[in-house]
């Protein structure tokens, strides 16, 4: 038996590689099946943009243990059905990423409500709540992603400004967010999105070979899936 830890585009993508070489897996994920790829499907310009592999997450049958905590050494699983113990021979893990905190980013000053990593924005988003009005988005590194935010922020009539530069930036505020300085400049705005890079999200330090996204810490999922097809069985 193959343990594979999560179910994002990585687990899935390798769960149906490893059925079609006769092995035999599992896959498991506390919250379910598709990772932060269900969330971009929910956003139109996302979809448009991560097409390709939100429509392979949504068309897999891959069956998927939600709800879980798990353990690899040794496996142990809680979900809701009970416990699990064994002794499988193989773990994939594949968990996935998340974004450094605003801090990490050099992102100083008033810690007041506004400020949001982009992987939160986005999630939000998704659930279809409204951010703020005039919207910052300080970038540390170019990614596809910021494109089509800025087109889905813009198009429900945001006043959206992307900055993509190493300066640091002080907070300014009261309660929220009033006002960003960086590079010079002061740039008023009743939210801060921040993106500084993306790092390995594996909170239960799980044992196992790394694949996908908890490897690579992108939002480019081309990176992604080169990763997943380089694994061998």
């Amino acid at each position: 038996m193959v343990v594979v830890v999560g179910a994002g585009y990585a687990g899935l993508s390798l769960a149906e590689r490893l059925r079609e070489k006769g092995f035999e897996a599992k896959v498991y994920d506390m919250r379910g099946k598709g990772g932060e790829l269900a969330d971009f499907a929910k956003i139109e310009e996302f979809r448009e943009y991560y097409s390709k592999y939100i429509e392979k997450v949504e068309e897999s049958d891959v069956e998927v243990i939600k709800g879980c905590v798990l353990s690899t050494n040794p496996f142990k699983v809680i979900s809701p059905s009970g416990l699990e113990v064994g002794r499988e021979n193989r773990f994939f893990i594949c968990t996935g990423a998340v974004d450094l905190t605003p801090a990490a980013s050099g992102i100083y000053g008033k810690r007041v409500a506004g400020i949001y990593t982009l992987e939160t924005a986005i999630r939000l988003i998704a659930m279809g709540k409204r951010i703020g009005n005039r919207i910052l988005v300080v970038a540390r590194r170019e990614e596809g992603i910021l494109k089509p935010l800025e087109n889905h922020l813009a198009a429900r009539g945001f006043d959206v400004e992307i900055l993509i530069t190493d300066d640091p930036a002080e907070v300014y505020g009261r309660m929220r967010v009033e006002r960003v300085e960086i590079g010079g400049r002061s740039i008023p705005c009743d939210s801060l999105i921040v993106y500084g890079g993306r790092m390995p999200f594996n909170p239960k330090n799980l044992k196992g070979e790394f694949v996908g996204n908890v490897v690579e810490c992108t939002y480019d999922y081309k990176k992604v899936d080169r990763n997943v097809q380089r694994i061998m069985f």
